[in-house]
C-alpha cells in the first residue's frame, strides 16, 4: 500500500499525536503519538515473525478481534508493513458469523474487548483446530519499539491481498470480500484529492473500524494528513451497535472537537434533533454539537438521508456529505464534498471511477479499486461482467450533472401480493423523520401490504406512535407505500443485533421469518390520529353514588400488613367488589399506612376508573401521556430501565394528593413498582443530613414545552377552555398563592418554572415530617430539572450518596399480579420502577387530588 506506507515514512518518528482516547469527562484519557504506534506495531511484527508460515506457502490471514481502540490501530498498520492478510472481525458478531470469517485464519489477534468477546463466542466454536491466539499488550508493545521496517525495492511495488472485510450474503454466514493492496492505493489518491486540505487533522471514530470505510476514513486519510484519531471511551457503545448509541454519543462528539467525521443516518437523524433544540434555545448548534464555533467535514453513507432532513442540517449551518460505496469497490464509488455537493444524491464519482446505468435502472460500476473476489460463493454475490463492470445490485439515477440517486436495492424490492412494487430504502427513509423513531424496516413481499418494523425511542407512548405512523403515512406515501401493520420495538442490544447489521441495515430475511412465526407483533394504526382509546372502546363513566351505601366495609375484607413497613394489602372475602369498599374507610387506611395494595378484585379499567373517581375531588394528568379507556387511566410508558424514586409531578407546583396504579397485566419477571416511606427516611437521616434540609428548601428548575403545559392546564380547567384559548395568563392564576413558584414565559411559547419546596415536609394527613420529594426522580418525555439548595448551591455529592443508600435500604418492592391495584399518598410516599425485564406488561397511572370530605375525623 504504496500512498500509506509512503504518510508513514513521513511521520512515523514524529512525536505528534495519532491516536487520542477520550475518557468519560470528555478529557483526553490517553495520547499516543505517531512514534509510539509504529513502533508498537513493529514490536507486534517482531512476535509475529516467531509464528510459522503456513505449510501451503500461501500469506498467512490474521483474524483481528478488537475494539475501536489504540491496539487495532497498531495492529491493522503492522500487518500492512509486514504483508499480512487482515481478517478483522466485528464484535457485534455471533459465533456463526465470527466463524465464517476466521475460519482459515492463521493466528488471531485480541484485544481487551476481544478477549472478553472471544471469550463468549467459544474459540472452539470460531477458530480451526490449533490456531493460536495472540493477546495485544499495548503497554509492552510500546515498550519493546524499534523503528518501523516498511518494505523497499520490488517488494514495496507489488500488489497483494491485504485485507478480507465482511459483508452481508444471503445467510446468516457473511462473506468476505478479498481486498488488494493496489486498490486501495487507487481508492485513498482519489479519495484524499476530493476532500478538502487538512479535512482529517482530526478525525472521531464512532462506528466500527471492522468496517472498511472507518479503516480508509479514520486511519489512512488521518495518516495521510497527518492529523489525530480520536477515538470514544472505551465502554461507549459505537454507533450501529445499539438501538440508542447514537443519541448516547453526542456529549462525546462535542467533547472531541472533530474536524471530521463519518455518521450513519440514526446519528445525522439526532444531529438534526440536537441541532433543533439549540437553535430554540437561542444558542449555536456548531458549537453545541461539536465544541467548536467551526463546522466539521459532516459525512454520512449506508443508507439514504431524507432530503428534508439534510436541508434541515442546513439551515443550522451543517452541511452534511452524503457518499455511496461497496467493498467490493474498496468502499467509496461517490461522494458529495464541499465543493460539489446535491442533497438527495450521493454524490458525483470519485475521479478513478466510472459509472452507467443498465435498462433495468442497476448501477454498474468500474474502477481500478475493485476487488480481488470472495471467500466463498454464495447468491448475493455480485457480477464483474466480461467488459469490467460490476452489477451493484442498487437501483439508481444519474442527473446530466453526473450526481447520484440510490434508489432501493435490487432484490429489495417488495412485490406485494397485489402486484405492486416498492422499494423499501425510500420508504424507509421518509418514516425516519417521525422524531420518535430510530430506525426502520419494510417489508410486505408476497403480503397483502407493508409490515414496518420500527424501533423508537424508549418512554414513546405506542397508541400516539401508531396514530403518527398512520397520519404520517396517510399525508406523505401514496397507499401503495405506506406501512399498514407496524410492529413498535425498544430494542436491547442483542435483539438489535438480530434484525440489523453493524452498518444498521435491515436484514430483512430475519425480519420477514420473525413476523411469519409471531416474534414480533403488529398493530394496524387508528384510522386517525387520537390520544386516547378509538371511542366505540371507552366505557361509560361508572361512578357510584356512594351516598346511597350502607355502614363501611359491611361485606367481609381481608387487611395485612405489606412486606416490612406500613402498608397494607386489603383482599376480597367471598363476592366483594371494589364498589362495596367504603371510600372513607379505604381513605382511613391509607393514611395509616402510606400506601395500599388491593389484590383479587379482578377489576377492569372501567372499575379501576370509577374507584379513582369514589375517592377524588379532581383528576389530574401527566401531559406527554394519553388516556385509556376514559379521563382517568394513563399507560405507563417510561421506558425499560429502572426509575429513581420521586412524586408524582413532584418537582413542580401541581402535585397530586394520590397517586394509583393498575397492573392488567404483570410482568414475568422485574418491572416492580418501589415504595419508599418518606417517614422511615426521615427518621433515619444523620443529624448532619436534617440540619441541611432543615435550613434551606430545594429549588426545581426547567422548561416545559408549549403543547405540554397548555395541555396540562386544559385539563385543571376542566376543558373550559380548549388548548388554542389557553393563555400564559390561565397557569399564571393556577399557581396564584403558591408558595414558592415562579413561571416565565418565553419566546417560543414554552414556559421556565422554578419551584421551592422542602425536601421534608407535612403530608396530606398530618403535620409529621416525611422526606419525599423528586431528587432521584426520571425525567421521561421532559427536560431534566436542575436541583439546587434555595441559595442556589449544589446538594453535595455526600449528601446524596446517603439519601440513595437510605432509601434502597428502606425501600420495598409491589410485586404485581394481574388486577392489582396500587394506591399511594403522594405526599408521603415515594415511588419508582425496578428495571424491566419483561416488556410484556400493561400498567395504568392515575393522578388525582383527594375528596376532603373523606379526611379521617370527617362524618
Amino acid at each position: 500500500m504504496r500512498t500509506v506506507e509512503n504518510a508513514l515514512r513521513t511521520h512515523a518518528e514524529t512525536d505528534r499525536p495519532f491516536v487520542e482516547v477520550l475518557g468519560e469527562d470528555g478529557a483526553p484519557a490517553r495520547v499516543l503519538s505517531y512514534r509510539q504506534v509504529t513502533r508498537g506495531a513493529q514490536a507486534l511484527i517482531d512476535r509475529l515473525a516467531a509464528h510459522p508460515l503456513p505449510a501451503d506457502g500461501r500469506t498467512p490471514r490474521i483474524g483481528v478481534v478488537c475494539g475501536n481502540t489504540p491496539a487495532f490501530a497498531l495492529a491493522d498498520l503492522a500487518l500492512i508493513a509486514a504483508r499480512l492478510v487482515e481478517v478483522p472481525v466485528p464484535l457485534a458478531f455471533s459465533a456463526e458469523q465470527a466463524a465464517s470469517l476466521l475460519e482459515d485464519v492463521d493466528l488471531c489477534l485480541l484485544d481487551e474487548q476481544g478477549e472478553r468477546r472471544m471469550a463468549e463466542w467459544g474459540p472452539e466454536r470460531v477458530l480451526r483446530p490449533g490456531c493460536p491466539l495472540l493477546t495485544l499488550d499495548e503497554h509492552q508493545l510500546l515498550a519493546d519499539g524499534r523503528p518501523l521496517e516498511l518494505p523497499a525495492g520490488p517488494e514495496a511495488d507489488a500488489d497483494w491481498e491485504c485485507k478480507v472485510i465482511h459483508t452481508s450474503g444471503t445467510t446468516s454466514r457473511p462473506k468476505g470480500v478479498r481486498i488488494r493492496a493496489h486498490a486501495l492505493d487507487a481508492l485513498l489518491d482519489s479519495l484524499h484529492t476530493a476532500m478538502p486540505v487538512g479535512a482529517y487533522t482530526r478525525y472521531l471514530s464512532l462506528v466500527p473500524f471492522s468496517l472498511l470505510i472507518e479503516q480508509v476514513t479514520g486511519l489512512y486519510l488521518v495518516l495521510l494528513d497527518g492529523g489525530t484519531l480520536v477515538q470514544l471511551p472505551p465502554a461507549t457503545a459505537l454507533v450501529g451497535t445499539t438501538a440508542t448509541a447514537a443519541e448516547d454519543v453526542l456529549p462525546h462528539v462535542a467533547a472531541a472537537r472533530p474536524t471530521a467525521l463519518v455518521a450513519p443516518p440514526a446519528l445525522v437523524d439526532a444531529f438534526a434533533a440536537a441541532a433543533d433544540r439549540a437553535a430554540e434555545a437561542g444558542l449555536d448548534p456548531t458549537a453545541v454539537l461539536f465544541g467548536t464555533g467551526t463546522t466539521p467535514l459532516l459525512c454520512a453513507g449506508g443508507a439514504p438521508v431524507h432530503p428534508d432532513l439534510l436541508d434541515r442540517l442546513e439551515g443550522h449551518g451543517l452541511p452534511v456529505h452524503e457518499g455511496y460505496g461497496l467493498s467490493e469497490n474498496s468502499s467509496v464509488v461517490s461522494w458529495n464534498t464541499p465543493g460539489a455537493r446535491r442533497n438527495g444524491t450521493v454524490g458525483r464519482p470519485l475521479p478513478h471511477v466510472r459509472v452507467r446505468l443498465a435498462e433495468d435502472g442497476e448501477l454498474l460500476v468500474t474502477s481500478t479499486s475493485l476487488f480481488a473476489g470472495y471467500t466463498r460463493d454464495d447468491p448475493s454475490s455480485l457480477i464483474l461482467d466480461e467488459e469490467g463492470w460490476l452489477r451493484t445490485g442498487d437501483l439508481a439515477r444519474i442527473d446530466p450533472d453526473g450526481y447520484i440517486t440510490i434508489t432501493g436495492r435490487k432484490k429489495n424490492v417488495i412485490i406485494t401480493a397485489a402486484g405492486r412494487n416498492v422499494a423499501p430504502e425510500w420508504v424507509e427513509a421518509q418514516y425516519r423523520q417521525l422524531p420518535f423513531v430510530r430506525t426502520v424496516a419494510v417489508v410486505g413481499d408476497g403480503m397483502a401490504a407493508l409490515h414496518g418494523l420500527f424501533v423508537v425511542a424508549e418512554g414513546t407512548d405506542p397508541d400516539r406512535a401508531l396514530a403518527a405512523v398512520h397520519a404520517f403515512g396517510a399525508e406523505r406515501l401514496s397507499e401503495v407505500e405506506r406501512v399498514a401493520v407496524a410492529h413498535l420495538v425498544t430494542l436491547d442490544e442483542q435483539t438489535y443485533r438480530t434484525y440489523f447489521t453493524v452498518t444498521g441495515r435491515p436484514m430483512r430475511a430475519a425480519i420477514a421469518e420473525a413476523l411469519a412465526s409471531g416474534a414480533l407483533q403488529g398493530h394496524r394504526p387508528a384510522p386517525a390520529p387520537a390520544t386516547g382509546a378509538p371511542a366505540a372502546e371507552r366505557p361509560t363513566d361508572q361512578s357510584t353514588d356512594h351516598a346511597a351505601k350502607e355502614d363501611p366495609m359491611t361485606t367481609t375484607v381481608d387487611i395485612r400488613p405489606y412486606g416490612n413497613g406500613t402498608g397494607k394489602v386489603i383482599s376480597p372475602v367471598g363476592g366483594t367488589t371494589l364498589g362495596d369498599l367504603d371510600p372513607a374507610a379505604v381513605i382511613g387506611l391509607l393514611a395509616e399506612s402510606g400506601f395500599l395494595l388491593l389484590r383479587g378484585f379482578g377489576p377492569d379499567l372501567s372499575d379501576f376508573s370509577a374507584f379513582v373517581k369514589a375517592h377524588s375531588d379532581r383528576i389530574t394528568l401527566d401531559p406527554a401521556r394519553s388516556f385509556h379507556g376514559g379521563d382517568v387511566a394513563q399507560k405507563v410508558d417510561a421506558g425499560t430501565a429502572a426509575v429513581g424514586l420521586h412524586l408524582e409531578n413532584g418537582n413542580s407546583p401541581f402535585g397530586p394528593d394520590l397517586t394509583w396504579f393498575l397492573c392488567e397485566k404483570a410482568a414475568s419477571s422485574g418491572s416492580q413498582t418501589t415504595v419508599c416511606d418518606g417517614y422511615r427516611v426521615w427518621d433515619g437521616i444523620s443529624e448532619r443530613a436534617r440540619e441541611l434540609f432543615a435550613a434551606q428548601d430545594i429549588v426545581y428548575t426547567r422548561s416545559v414545552e408549549e403543547a405540554k403545559w397548555k395541555a396540562f392546564v386544559v385539563h385543571q380547567l376542566e376543558g373550559r377552555k380548549s388548548v388554542e384559548e389557553i393563555t400564559f395568563d390561565d397557569i399564571t392564576a393556577l399557581t396564584a398563592g403558591q408558595r414558592g413558584s415562579d413561571i416565565t414565559l418565553n419566546e417560543d411559547g414554552s414556559i421556565s418554572y422554578s419551584y421551592r419546596v422542602g425536601a421534608a415536609h407535612p403530608t396530606l394527613f398530618g403535620t409529621r415530617l416525611a422526606w419525599a420529594n423528586s431528587i432521584f426522580g426520571p425525567s421521561y418525555n421532559y427536560e431534566p430539572p436542575k436541583i439546587t439548595f434555595a441559595d442556589g448551591s449544589d446538594l453535595p455529592q455526600w449528601l446524596l450518596d446517603e439519601l440513595l443508600a437510605l432509601t434502597e435500604e428502606v425501600t420495598e418492592d409491589l410485586e404485581w399480579q394481574d388486577g392489582d391495584i396500587a394506591l399511594i399518598d403522594n405526599t408521603r410516599v415515594m415511588h419508582g420502577r425496578r428495571a424491566i425485564l419483561d416488556p410484556d406488561r400493561t400498567i395504568y397511572n392515575a393522578q388525582s387530588y383527594l375528596n376532603r370530605d373523606l379526611m379521617p375525623g370527617r362524618a
